[in-house]
C-alpha cells in the first residue's frame, strides 16, 4: 500500500469538530493507518486524464473538505482514509495502482470508497475483483452508455477471463445513447434502466442495488442545477435527493463491496455545491452500511417461502420473504450440477408470478444462470 498511496495535507487533521466524520475517521496525514480490521477505507485518485473533466484531479480533497464536516452517523462503523493515489506516468499506471489497492482491500473484507477521478477508472475498480468473485454484478449510474472500443464499459464486458454475471446501467438518458448500445446490453441479458423509468418508482431500484457487488457513480447523472461541477453536465438528470437515496440503497446492500464517485470537476463547481453533494452521497452510503441487517436467505432462516406455478411447463418460481425486513428474494434454477441462485426481487414480481406470469427479472437471470 505504501508504494501507491500518498498522505493527505496536514490541514485535514486541524480544526476538526467533535462528533464529525473528520474526528472519527483515522486519516493518512503522516503515515498509513492500520486498515486490516476496519469496515470502510476511503481512497482518492488524483487523475484527470481520459475525460473532458481535466480538473477531476482536484476532486478527492475537495470532497473530503465537505465530508469531514458532516456528523458521524454511526460509531460502530470503522473508517480509515488511506490518502491519495497520485497520477502515474500513464493513465494505465494509475489504473494499475487503483486496481492493486482495491484488490488488497477486497481480499481483507474492507469496502473501498473511491473518490475519482475519471469514470474510466471504473475498469480498475472492476478488474480488482478478478480472483475474488466468480459471478460479479456491477451497477453503473451514468447518463451515457458508451460501448466504444476504449470505453471502460466495453472493457468490462470484454474482460478475459470473464467473471461478469450482470451489469445494471442505471439512469441513462435516451437522447445521449444509441439504441444499438441499449439493444446490445439487452441481448446479453444485462439491465439498462432509463432515467424516466427509474424516477417513476425509485424504490424499485433497491433490489437491483441489493444484488450488486460494486457501484460506479458518474456525477454527471445528476442534473446541472443540483451538481454543476461537471464539464458535461446537463439540465436533466437525477435530483440530489434521488442520488442520496441510491447511495443509501447501495450502502445497505449486503453484497456491495466497493463504491466509487467519479467525474466531479471543482473548476465548474458553484460554491462547492457538487462537492457538498458528493460528501452527502458518501454520508448516506456510510449510513446505509451502518444499517445492514445481515438479511439474506443464506444468512438466516427467518423467511416465509412461497412457490408459484407457471403456465406452459415453465419452471416454478420460489420466493422468500424476510420476516426481519419484509424484503423479497427469488430462487433461480441452475444447471443440474450447480447450486440454485437466490436474487433480490420486488413484491410486484411475486404478485405477477401468482398470476402464472414469469417475471422479467426471473427470465433474464434464468438465461444467464443456465449458461
Amino acid at each position: 500500500m505504501e508504494d501507491f498511496l500518498s498522505p493527505l495535507p496536514s490541514f485535514f487533521d486541524e480544526h476538526v469538530e467533535p462528533n464529525s466524520l473528520g474526528k472519527v475517521i483515522n486519516k493518512n496525514t503522516t503515515e498509513i493507518p492500520s486498515w486490516e480490521d476496519v469496515d470502510i477505507a476511503i481512497v482518492g485518485v488524483l487523475e484527470g486524464r481520459n475525460t473532458s473533466n481535466k480538473e477531476t484531479t482536484l476532486a478527492p480533497n475537495q470532497i473530503r473538505k465537505e465530508l469531514y464536516g458532516l456528523t458521524s452517523s454511526s460509531s460502530k462503523v470503522k473508517i480509515v482514509d488511506l490518502g491519495n493515489i497520485e497520477a502515474g506516468k500513464t493513465f494505465n499506471d494509475t489504473q494499475f495502482a487503483l486496481q492493486e489497492v482495491v484488490k488488497t482491500l477486497l481480499a481483507n473484507s474492507v469496502v473501498p470508497v473511491v473518490l475519482g477521478g475519471s469514470k474510466e477508472l471504473g475498469y480498475a475498480q472492476f478488474a480488482a475483483y478478478q480472483k475474488i468473485i466468480k459471478n460479479l454484478d456491477a451497477t453503473i449510474i451514468s447518463p451515457r452508455v458508451d460501448l466504444s472500443k476504449h470505453a471502460f464499459l466495453s472493457k468490462i464486458c470484454l474482460h478475459e477471463p470473464n467473471f461478469l454475471f450482470n451489469i445494471n446501467c442505471i439512469a441513462y438518458q435516451s437522447h445521449y445513447v444509441a439504441e444499438k448500445s441499449v439493444s446490445t446490453l439487452r441481448k446479453l441479458f444485462f439491465n439498462p434502466i432509463r432515467l424516466g423509468v427509474l424516477r417513476s418508482n425509485l424504490a424499485d431500484i433497491e433490489p437491483v442495488l441489493r444484488d450488486t457487488d460494486m457501484s460506479i457513480f458518474d456525477i454527471g447523472a445528476i442534473k446541472q442545477s443540483d451538481a454543476p461541477g461537471n464539464h458535461d453536465n446537463n439540465p436533466s438528470g437525477l435530483s440530489s435527493e434521488e442520488a442520496c437515496q441510491l447511495c443509501w440503497y447501495a450502502g445497505i446492500s449486503e453484497k456491495m463491496r466497493s463504491f466509487g464517485i467519479y467525474e466531479l470537476n471543482p473548476e465548474f463547481d458553484y460554491r462547492n455545491t457538487t462537492s457538498k453533494l458528493a460528501a452527502q452521497m458518501i454520508w448516506y452510503f456510510l449510513d446505509g452500511y451502518a444499517n445492514r441487517k445481515g438479511d439474506h436467505p443464506e444468512l438466516h432462516n427467518e423467511f416465509l417461502k412461497y412457490r408459484c406455478t407457471m403456465v406452459q411447463n415453465e419452471p416454478d418460481v420460489v420466493f422468500y420473504k424476510s420476516k426481519r425486513t419484509e424484503r423479497w428474494w427469488m430462487e433461480i434454477p441452475g444447471p443440474i450440477s450447480s447450486k440454485n441462485l437466490v436474487i433480490p426481487c420486488r413484491y410486484s414480481d411475486y404478485t405477477m408470478a401468482t398470476k402464472g406470469e414469469m417475471p422479467d427479472l426471473f427470465f433474464k437471470a434464468l438465461q444467464k444462470n443456465l449458461k
